[in-house]
């Protein structure tokens, strides 16, 4: 007889393993733990699938609810893969006996016994691959009785389904679904059912292996499907026979998108649906690459566009309709770059905004007069700056908003040396140029210029500031979870009044016809206000235009750095946005601008005054609550001084001369000029305070170089009118 000792001990061992196991065994399994490695779907406004997000194994998984799939999915994946999975506990016992029995008696074949639920298992679990055999197994088989206790049947065969491996990257029968067919699950085809399950045993079979695969589970299923000579006919495109050649047949229009969006998309969830209109976007893409064929001769090797719409009822924001970054997302070399995100210089794209928030900090006036002269800046410790306009010259006295209309550099540079650089550096960073890392002073007034760069979903949603009335808009880019998705945050950049004054100089084609013509791409039949940009060496072409609506920007240029043969942005660029825009409104209504806090005025273009009959009068939009300027005194000379007043051009305060012993004396004489001579009834200039010079009419003269520090006196008899320290080493 068993003592009662032994009795005990047995007792106590038995214990000790059914306890434990008793406890792990009721550990919950969550139904909704097995969906955290689900991806999101990216779809277009229209519902077209662009993509998905990715998870952290680098898989795309859909994941859609057992009713959604046809009722022969779960019966032919329980033929092919687990045909007694209705009435086994997550072990067929069975299974595993001819399984055993295979291994010890059959050389070279081995019969599975990993049931639908152990599988899952191992999905769940990929740690476990790495342990050894027996633990492995041993693992899989109390897990799956874990799983048969808290999950019922059709649980454990939605999970599965959804997050099998079948094709690559491709998890679950939804996202392969939609990848090989092109179409939703609850429309598979039964034919397309055995394909997918086929391929579960094996991703990547050789034709004839899923030949003979695919024949195999047709013949064991009840349903009649025809016969297949090669089953990869059913893709759209991923068998190895049939694999399309991207970088030819499809340029990847939203791929640019798509890679961003993955980067803003950080909470989980089942669908993203985006702003961005597919059939917009491919005719972009389409604008751009036909434009970009046309300049090919001109060194031009890429483009990017970008489209922003006007959201009903929102005044704070826009929302994202069309993205282009590259030509060809697919291009070897540099297609994948973005060219609307990257950062390059920005030209004359930047003044609009210059000139807007010195009109707000009350420097200027739409009708300030601007002295376009060759200038010199100093740069203080000795530095000089001297900016040059793009055609080289010099127009003398112009009003403001011919200054931005014709995109002169020297006003531009005048009016950041009169506000100061760092309230425009600090202005831009407000307004989204975060990439601005460096001291205002690393940038300098050449910031007015476009200097400190830009991208050009920065630059379209700056201008967005316009038609909205001042307000910086924040960027709609679609719902998720029926919860808008944003880019940035909203607020007031600069008045109401401001942004329309802006506007309305934008618009005019008479205050840029100097510049730019009669007729070029910057004209539109129909309202649009539209400014460019071309970086130094014409490395950069820029064009952003915009009207109660829409905000289009484009970009032209090489990803290398690489200079263009003189393409200019109202060439490159601008030719992208006119067929933009004239795409975007030839369905639209064309009305002009609603001036709700302007009212236009004529005024004198060389004093900025009241114009009277005899002036060289211009019409300007300015605000309705200012106070007006007097009459121009009939245009006497004593009323044509600029904003600048008498004074010198240059030298400038602090420049540096060098001279050289090597050339003649005469050769390197030091230029003066003086401006607003004219106004001077008797004037004189006294240097170094001893010998006195009598400047020409037009205020010019020559010094003899000497070394050493200098000054320069001006006077009008013996009133002083300005002065200038230089030096010469």
């Amino acid at each position: 007889m068993i003592s009662k000792t032994k009795i005990t001990i047995y007792i106590m061992l038995v214990g000790s393993m059914i306890i434990p196991l008793t406890g792990f065994l009721l550990r919950p399994v969550s139904f909704e733990s097995l969906r955290n490695h689900s991806t999101v779907r990216i779809l277009t406004q229209e519902g077209t699938l662009i993509g998905r997000g990715k998870n952290k194994n680098q898989t795309k998984q859909d994941w859609e609810s057992i009713r959604e799939y046809p009722n022969f999915v779960p019966e032919i994946l329980k033929i092919a893969e687990d045909k007694r999975y209705d009435s086994h506990h997550g072990i067929d016992v069975l299974a595993g006996f001819n399984s055993l029995r295979s291994y010890i008696f059959s050389e070279g074949k081995r019969g599975g016994a990993s049931t639908i639920t152990m599988q899952l298992v191992r999905i769940q679990n990929p740690e476990i691959r790495s342990y050894p055999f027996f633990l492995r197994k041993t693992f899989e088989i109390f897990e799956a009785f874990r799983y048969e206790v808290w999950l019922t049947k059709s649980e454990i065969l939605e999970a599965y389904l959804n997050s099998v491996s079948i094709h690559s990257n491709l998890v679950g029968f939804p996202s392969t679904s939609l990848t090989l067919f092109g179409k939703h699950i609850r429309f598979l085809s039964i034919e397309e059912t055995v394909y997918l399950t086929v391929l579960i045993r094996k991703n990547k079979p050789s034709e004839e292996e899923l030949s003979l695969r695919y024949h195999n589970l047709r013949d064991r299923i009840p349903y009649t499907i025809p016969k297949l000579e090669n089953p990869n006919e059913l893709t759209v495109g991923f068998s190895s026979s049939n694999k399309p050649n991207f970088s030819e047949s499809w340029k990847g229009e939203h791929q640019h998108f798509l890679n961003w969006i993955r980067t803003l998309i950080s909470i989980p969830s089942e669908e993203f649906v985006s702003s961005l209109s597919s059939e917009l976007n491919s005719e972009l893409h389409s604008i751009v690459n036909s434009e970009l064929e046309g300049l090919k001769r001109w060194n031009v090797s890429n483009a990017s566009a970008i489209v922003l719409e006007r959201v009903p009822g929102k005044d704070d924001e826009l929302e994202l309709k069309a993205m282009i970054g590259s030509k060809n997302f697919f291009e070897d070399g540099n297609g994948m770059v973005n060219g609307s995100l990257a950062y390059r210089d920005a030209g004359s794209t930047l003044k609009p905004l210059l000139y807007a928030i010195a009109i707000e900090k009350g420097h200027y006036i739409v009708n300030s007069i601007f002295s376009d002269e060759k200038y010199s800046f100093s740069l203080g410790q000795g530095g000089n700056y001297l900016p040059r306009n793009a055609d080289l010259r010099y127009w003398g006295d112009l009003t403001l908003a011919e200054a931005l209309g014709n995109s002169r550099n020297i006003p531009a540079v005048t009016a950041i040396n009169q506000m100061g650089v760092t309230p425009f550096y600090r202005f831009l960073q407000s307004a989204g140029f975060d990439h601005l890392k460096e001291s205002p002073q690393f940038y300098g007034p050449g910031l007015a210029l476009g200097v400190g760069g830009t991208s050009l979903l920065q630059l379209t949603r700056a201008y967005g500031s316009f038609p909205l009335d001042g307000v910086l808009p924040k960027i709609r880019l679609g719902k998720m979870d029926k919860k808008p998705l944003y880019f940035g945050d909203s607020m007031r950049l600069f008045s109401s009044e401001t942004a329309e004054e802006i506007k309305f100089v934008l618009k005019d084609p008479k205050l840029r016809q100097r510049a730019f013509g009669r007729r070029s791409y910057l004209d539109f039949p129909f309202p649009v206000s539209i400014k460019t940009g071309t970086s130094k060496d014409y490395r950069n072409s820029w064009t952003v235009a915009f009207n109660e609506n829409y905000v289009v920007g484009a970009w032209v240029g090489n990803f290398s750095g690489e200079r263009t043969m003189d393409v200019s942005g109202s060439f490159g660029a601008g030719r992208i946005v006119q067929n933009i825009f004239r795409s975007l409104m030839k369905d639209k209504p064309k009305l002009d601008y609603h001036s709700q806090f302007t009212e236009p005025r004529n005024f004198c273009r060389l004093t900025g005054k009241l114009a009277l009959p005899k002036c060289p009068s211009i019409v300007l939009r300015v605000r309705k609550k200012i106070l007006l300027p007097t009459p121009c005194d009939q245009h006497s000379e004593e009323s044509n001084v600029s904003i600048l007043g008498v004074g010198f051009v240059y030298p400038s305060m602090g420049q540096v001369y060098l001279y050289h012993p090597s050339y003649e004396k005469e050769t390197q004489e030091i230029p003066v000029r003086i401006r607003e001579i004219k106004t001077l009834k008797d004037p004189k200039l006294i240097w170094n305070g001893q010998q006195e010079f009598k400047p020409s009419t037009s205020g010019d003269l020559r010094l003899p170089i000497v070394r050493g520090k200098q000054s320069l006196v001006l006077y009008d008899g013996e009133l002083k009118k300005a002065s200038v320290d230089f030096e010469v080493r």
